[in-house]
Formats: C-alpha cells, structure tokens, sequence
C-alpha cells in the first residue's frame, strides 16, 4: 500500500511535489500499486457490452499504466481508443488503435495514426484519464496543457482518473475550465468524485 502523501498548496507547487512523490516509489510498489488500481478499473467496467468503446491514455514515463485494462477490455470484446492531439487546438480526438501501433508524435507522445478509425467521443462508454493530482471532488492536475479539460465535455460515459493513492489531496484549487472526472481508480479505493457521478458499474 502506498500512503497518501501532504502536498503543498498551489499548482507549481502540487504538481512539482506530485511529480517527485511518483517518481519517488519503488519499482516493486509501483508495480503492486498499478496492477491493483487497474483491476479496480476493469472490476467497474465489467457491465459494459461487447462493442462498447473506451478511451484509454498511454503512460509516459512513470504514470500508472493501462495496459492490463486494454488487454482485459479487448478479451471481452470491448473497443479500445486512444487520444490523438490536434495541433492549433486542445480539444483532443479518439481513434480505435492497439497500443503497438501508436506513432511517435509532438512531446514524446505515442498516438494513433492519422488513418486510424475515429470514435464519436459522445458515444464512449468510459475515458480513463490521467494526472498528476487529483482531490477528493474529481479536479485534476496535468501536465498544464489542457487537453482534458477541453475533451471531456463531449465524452459520454463515465470519467475515471486513474492514480497511486499518494497522487490525491483534498484540493487541487479548480478553476473555472477545469473539468472533475466523475470517479478515481487508485490501488486503495474507487472514489467518488465529481457530484452527480454516473454509475461506477460493478461493485470494483
């Protein structure tokens, strides 16, 4: 189990901390921490039919992976989608793609190709979504480019930050574009965060 850690206040702050609190955990920890927090995923999708689709991020560096959640959802039958930035805008798009075909783009980024078939992001039934904070109502902290915060008001379904425990605090200081994911997947709990929350699916 990876306890919560006490941030400091303030976005540099939260997310300069946030980061070394990650980065601070130990392969094995890390590892134990992920698989579980996945499996508490895949527990609250498992009402989803065959054929739904889902948005999932790719990990960079030592954000939590997704990876046992693409291969659990594609054994059921369930389309896995991946965000693809456009340039000129933060609004991001969603095509259907396995993680080994994803292409080198902008930042390191590992997206869908251009030619990849896209999702109608209002008709997903779930979007894993990353950070670096989240607090106990749904805001997160990214990486401060915003791409989230665009996209999901057009994503149906249910919005599921995926975290270490350690990531939460009890508030990031949401602004007024910033967008709560509507649950938080850790390795510890499926927390409720944004009011209002859609159903979390099975008991996970």
């Amino acid at each position: 189990m990876i306890a919560p850690s006490p941030l400091p206040t303030g976005r540099a702050a939260l997310r300069a901390q946030a980061r070394a609190v990650r980065g601070a955990l130990g392969p094995a920890a890390r590892a134990a921490a992920a698989a579980l927090a996945q499996d508490r995923v895949i527990a609250a999708l498992a009402d989803l039919p065959a054929g739904a689709s889902v948005a999932l991020y790719l990990a960079m560096g030592d954000e939590l992976p997704t990876d046992a959640i693409a291969d659990a959802l594609a054994t059921r039958g369930l389309a896995v989608a991946y965000p693809r930035t456009v340039p000129g805008t933060r609004p991001m798009v969603f095509a259907r793609c396995h993680r080994d075909a994803l292409v080198p783009t902008r930042w390191t980024l590992r997206e869908p190709p251009v030619d990849a078939p896209r999702v109608d992001p209002g008709a997903l039934a779930a979007v894993i979504v990353p950070g670096l904070v989240f607090d106990r109502r749904g805001y997160r902290l990214g990486w401060g480019a915003g791409h989230y915060d665009a996209t999901l008001p057009a994503c149906g379904g249910r919005w599921i930050g995926l975290a270490y425990e350690a990531q939460l605090v009890d508030d990031v200081g949401p602004e007024a574009h910033d967008v709560p994911v509507h649950w938080i997947a850790t390795e510890i709990a499926y927390h409720r965060g944004a009011p209002g929350a859609p159903a979390r699916g099975t008991s996970a």
